[in-house]
């Protein structure tokens, strides 16, 4: 197996394994997806929980063949150096947005939503919450999938005369191409509303691009620490086997 030319890093010691290379990118598994991308998470300055969760995301997309590496690399470059205060979600009655009118972190929304789920939740009399602006809210549905399977019914979320559907199951539909191409929205969830999504969930690897691997290992590599001369003298047993 041979390494592009171009790879930055042939040797990268945040992969677990050598991927399946092509010219233009790799094959990976959902679990090399997973840690890749929390480790490009964490990288980029993401506390261990949200990295974990923007792991998590990412897998469960490329699962039903959503490009969710290329969310977390477009979230995370967008997200670099903001402070949590920023991206931190205020949740009042009926509405959720980020502090001082900033946008709004999927993966922190997700995970505010998922630990007040019983209260988002409410009755099953189709509650309706506001969100936004939210950046790259495909990585919100991995979240409302989870209340879906916590309340047992199908989620809406609902931006631009747009629909997509997630149900208990992990299944989703809808316009999720339309959702992959938005960088931020203003939308609506709905919970009970809609038909049951149909199920989609990849059990095969996923095609991430060149482009998308080279970012995000860039951030995964801030994780590691630079060789130097202390790390080198203190190397390897001081006698001999």
């Amino acid at each position: 197996m041979t390494v592009p030319a171009d790879d930055p890093e042939p040797n990268d010691p945040t992969r677990s394994g050598p991927p399946l290379l092509q010219a233009d990118g790799a094959w990976l598994s959902h679990n090399e997806i997973e840690q890749l991308c929390l480790k490009a998470a964490r990288g980029a300055g993401m506390s261990w929980g949200l990295a974990e969760e923007a792991g998590f995301a990412a897998a469960w997309l490329a699962r039903r063949d959503v490009d969710g590496p290329a969310a977390i690399l477009s979230q995370i470059t967008q997200a670099d150096g903001r402070s949590w205060h920023e991206i931190c979600p205020e949740v009042t009655a009926g509405q959720v947005t980020a502090r001082d009118g900033q946008e709004l972190c999927p993966i922190a929304l997700g995970t505010v939503l998922c630990d007040r789920g019983n209260n988002f939740i409410g009755s099953k009399q189709e509650p309706l919450l506001s969100v936004g602006p939210i950046t790259y809210p495909v990585l919100l549905l991995p979240f409302l999938s989870d209340i879906s399977k916590l309340c047992a019914l199908s989620i809406s979320l609902e931006w631009s005369g747009r629909r997509v559907f997630v149900g208990p199951n992990g299944e989703v539909t809808g316009d999720i191409p339309a959702l992959e191409s938005e960088p931020s929205i203003h939308a609506q969830i709905k919970v009970g509303s809609g038909p049951k999504p149909a199920n989609a969930n990849a059990l095969r690897a996923f095609f991430v691009s060149e482009d998308t691997l080279s970012g995000l290992n860039r951030y995964a590599l801030r994780t590691t620490v630079p060789a130097s001369e202390a790390s080198r003298a203190g190397a390897g047993a001081d006698d001999s086997d």
